[in-house]
């Protein structure tokens, strides 16, 4: 580019719009724009309205994939910089984040850091401070110390990411920084100094003689501090990642240097502008050292320090995609929200404080159940066809339910007739009618057979508590109270103690309705079905709540609403022919252009499923690669031969049957298509609960022996559910994948060692090699926010690592299969690191603040291998020199988590290797004896 005649290549130009701006870059003085300047692929001209007084001179040009706006305050410090940033995400509505680049002062540490002039500082955030600090606001304590005070918003997730991935170009010698900063420096007067790159001693100050150091190096050699010999050649700077301290003076002596930074030894840089921009526009600071914060002059440094900061920034925004900064929240977007939330407030005071408020009532709600039904609601209201269900509601049975106190409304049903949308009906109609009622309390719960270990009793009690105490102004007291109570024994409530608070927060309704969906998948074991029904029916006798259930005709389920109304649930034809005029449009192009056609599917299918919806969907879409109408009213006659008739076994016979010849389309696609259809199913019906999309993505790049994940591997969502013929959705609020219907999964689980005889093997194979990843290679994350980015960052790290024992334990029992990952876990187990990384998500529990910092560090392969009951893996630990008596933080031994498990197997082995019985572990004084006799 060039720019020795700005007039003539104005005219070449192309004029773009405010709205096109996406990226705002700010340099407090001229040099270190024009840097930014050099940079440019491409300048634009670009007129935004002026706003206010204030009229900025602009400038505007192209980096990689985004258009940027180049800004200058009018004066160097925060104040300035702050009225500039206000003005430009006002100017450039589309502006998605900032960087903030010039010059800085240096703060050397050495050894720790070695940092020299045209290096750079990046304000990266760390676990306590947020990349950002203001150095001129804190306050100072006893003995004369200044402890910084404040925070700064952290710059966005997104330049962290790629500064992230930058780092990774400098470990592996391919960063483009040099190749940038090679460009801007052959322009006239940002080349390298040759004068030298010299560290004082702190305690030395500059001899006023010239504009140089001349005079310090010739007057005090002796304080010069000696510095190693960098291996790297000029013109490669040096990028330090940390905290950038801001303020609105110039620091330019040693002892406010080290004052300033105390406390903060990840300091690197001082700066003037970033305290006014952190909290206007989401900014990354980005600073070429031009000096060290001292009081000796290295003026001749500036124009270089400007562009190594210009050619980070480049180096930084070619690693962001223009598709990631489209899908970040514009600046817009964001003012409009807090513009929204001040006007529902009557003052600022007032605004904090229940704010405050709102966040300690967000964490006890959290505290009882993290489990929200709300976004199944959501999708299954989704689900239903327009104008379906208002039988039900019409129903002389359901009025009388709904205007009378007291009332128990018991809908059983086949599978496959709609039970659950019909209850996603109910439950929009009550909050829709008594929406505007405060009095009225409404509480639901959708029971899952894949979700046994999250709906015990206790944990259903306590999501009708939360739900009932979520829709009051404020939390009811006698919430508080439980929390508070628990809270200093770091306990959790019983199922009594869940029940008196739910007594309590049910009073203080008028009426209250609780829905409770498919009772059949509610868990048995341990009498956990009929203790919440009891705990129900007890409710509305004290309460006068009125309950609506649906279930399949399970006996033991219906003895419970003896006596009570019943009303069996069924899908009418109309609704049927409803649903399959609704989903026509999914059919080839000969079918829309035949009306006629239209009717007779419609008629046939709503005919030949008798009133079974599941059954509709499935004839549906068996006919989407029919290439005739001959071949359509074929199917359909094979519809009507297999029709269910009467009687619920009958019906689940011709389901199966159903399943069958879906499973015969997916076995005749193409072999790729047909491998992922297979995978995708196995995951589905054979994990441990419900994998989101993301999760089962990341499961199905990975290949064994891999070290990373390629991202280059992975399937799109889309895929996945087409090539599944109809068996697979996506709940689109939770974002989870799972197979259509309850009964879809019965007939996996009777049937996938015919379909997927590896499932097992192969879950393990891939959870196995996930955890062995390089990226876990850290060991235990050391703060829980640090754990929430690596749990982020790698969706499938939580699954692999609370499931993968429970895979491998089922493929230990064939020898064949075992052998297939024998190797592959004895290697993951062996890795200190990686194990101790993959025991942290093992037992990590949101139920406690600080949840990923109080479970067992130092357990090594030995205590995992026993936790999950994996024998010939404990017996080759021990083989191979393990100790059985090794203990974690919790002085817990391998021995007390095989009995605290139930592993009847490895207690034998591990005492037949000499553990020790009677250790106790010093928090409940139990030892590996004391549990297995309670196992007994």
């Amino acid at each position: 580019m060039n720019n020795t005649d700005e007039e003539s290549d104005l005219e070449e130009f192309k004029e773009i719009l405010p709205k096109d701006i996406t990226v705002a870059i700010f340099c407090a003085l001229s040099y270190e724009s024009v840097a930014i300047k050099y940079n440019l692929d491409e300048e634009f001209e670009c007129h935004p309205k002026a706003i206010g007084p204030r009229k900025y001179v602009y400038s505007f040009g192209r980096i990689g994939e985004h258009k940027v706006v180049i800004a200058r305050p009018y004066q160097m410090g925060p104040v300035k910089a702050a009225q500039c940033a206000a003005t430009v995400s006002q100017q450039f509505p589309n502006v998605r984040f900032a960087l903030m680049v010039g010059i800085g002062a240096g703060i050397p540490r050495l050894p720790k850091c070695d940092i020299r002039l045209g290096d750079i500082a990046v304000s990266i955030p760390r676990d306590n401070h947020p990349g950002v600090l203001v150095y001129d606001f804190g306050k100072y304590e006893s003995g004369g110390t200044f402890v910084l005070k404040g925070s700064l918003n952290k710059p966005p997730s997104i330049l962290i990411s790629a500064d992230g991935s930058l780092e990774e170009d400098e470990m592996m010698n391919r960063s483009p920084l040099k190749r940038i900063l090679k460009n801007i420096t052959k322009q006239p007067g940002y080349v390298q100094p040759n004068s030298g790159d010299i560290l004082f001693d702190e305690t030395f100050h500059h001899v006023n003689k010239g504009n140089d150091c001349s005079g310090c190096e010739a007057s005090s050699e002796k304080k010069v501090v000696p510095r190693a010999e960098r291996d790297r050649k000029p013109g490669q700077p040096v990028v330090h990642r940390g905290l950038i301290l801001s303020g609105s003076g110039v620091v330019k002596n040693p002892e406010d240097r080290d004052r300033l930074r105390q406390g903060h030894d990840d300091a690197v840089c001082f700066e003037m502008e970033a305290a006014g921009i952190m909290d206007e526009i989401p900014c990354l600071v980005v600073r070429g050292i031009c000096d060290y914060a001292d009081t000796h002059k290295q003026d001749e440094w500036h124009h270089y320090a400007a562009a190594s900061a210009a050619a980070y920034s480049k180096a930084l925004l070619l690693k962001v995609y223009g598709q990631d900064v489209e899908e970040t929240r514009s600046m817009k977007e964001m003012m409009d929200k807090l513009e929204k939330k001040i006007d529902r407030t009557s003052n600022d005071v007032h605004n904090l404080k229940q704010e405050a408020n709102d966040t300690k009532e967000g964490l006890i709600l959290e505290w009882l159940t993290r489990f929200d039904y709300a976004p199944q609601q959501s999708d299954f209201l989704g689900r239903q066809q327009s104008g379906t269900g208002q039988w039900l509601l019409k129903s002389t049975e359901f009025q009388t339910w709904l205007n009378n106190s007291k009332q128990t409304l018991f809908c059983p049903g086949i599978p496959g007739v709609g039970k659950t949308i019909l209850t996603a009906i109910v439950i929009d109609n009550l909050t829709t009618q008594f929406q505007n009622d405060s009095n009225i309390g409404i509480a639901y719960l959708y029971c899952n057979f894949r979700r046994h270990n999250e709906q015990k009793a206790d944990d259903l009690l306590a999501s009708l508590l939360k739900q009932l105490s979520q829709e009051k102004p404020s939390l009811p007291d006698s919430v508080k109270d439980l929390y508070d109570r628990h809270k200093a024994k770091r306990t959790l409530p019983s199922f009594n103690d869940i029940s008196i608070a739910l007594q309590s927060v049910t009073a203080l309704y008028s009426r209250v309705f609780i829905i409770v969906d498919a009772l059949d998948e509610c868990r048995t074991s341990n009498g956990c079905l009929t203790k919440f029904l009891s705990e129900l029916f007890n409710l509305q006798k004290r309460q006068g709540v009125n309950i609506l259930a649906t279930s399949r005709f399970i006996p033991k389920i219906v003895d419970h609403f003896k006596g009570t109304v019943s009303l069996e649930i069924h899908a009418s034809r109309k609704d049927i022919e409803r649903y399959l005029e609704g989903h026509m449009k999914q059919l080839p192009s000969f079918v829309q252009q035949n009306g006629q056609l239209q009717e007779e599917i419609k008629t046939g299918i709503s005919e030949a499923v008798d009133g079974m919806f599941l059954l509709a969907q499935i004839y549906l879409n068996s006919l989407d690669d029919k290439c005739t109408p001959k071949a359509i009213r074929s199917a359909l006659k094979n519809f009507q031969k297999q029709s269910p008739g009467s009687g619920e076994n009958k019906k689940v016979q011709v389901l199966a049957h159903a399943y069958e010849q879906v499973m015969e389309r997916i076995n005749g696609q193409k072999p790729g298509f047909k491998d992922l259809a297979m995978r995708v199913l196995s995951w589905i019906t054979c994990t441990k609960r419900p994998l989101n999309t993301v999760e089962l993505q990341h499961a199905l790049a990975v290949e064994a022996g891999d070290h990373e994940l390629d991202e280059e591997n992975f399937t799109q969502v889309e895929d996945m559910v087409s090539v599944c013929a109809g068996l697979v959705a996506v709940d689109k609020e939770s974002n989870i994948i799972r197979l259509v219907h309850y009964t879809t999964q019965k007939y996996f689980e009777q049937t996938w060692t015919t379909w997927f005889p590896d499932a097992q093997t192969d879950i393990t194979k891939i959870c196995v090699t996930y955890l062995s990843f390089d990226t876990f290679g850290t060991g235990f994350c050391s703060t829980d926010g640090e754990f929430e980015a690596q749990l982020e960052l790698n969706p499938l790290y939580d699954y692999a690592a609370r499931n993968w024992g429970h895979h491998a334990h089922a493929v230990s029992t064939v020898m064949e299969q075992w052998t297939r990952v024998e190797l592959l876990i004895q290697n993951l187990l062996e890795n200190e690191k990686n194990v101790s990384a993959a025991s942290q998500a093992m037992m990590a529990s949101k139920s406690f603040p600080s949840y990923s910092q109080e479970v067992p560090r130092q357990m090594t392969g030995v205590h995992i291998a026993a936790y999950f009951g994996l024998v010939g893996t404990t017996m080759g630990l021990l083989k191979n020199g393990y100790n059985p008596g090794l203990r974690d933080s919790y002085v817990q031994t391998p021995l007390w988590w095989a009995a605290d498990m139930g592993h009847e197997a490895v207690v034998k082995l591990l005492l037949e290797k000499g553990a020790e019985l009677e250790s106790k572990d010093p928090y409940y004084g139990q030892t590996p004896l004391s549990l297995a006799a309670e196992r007994a």
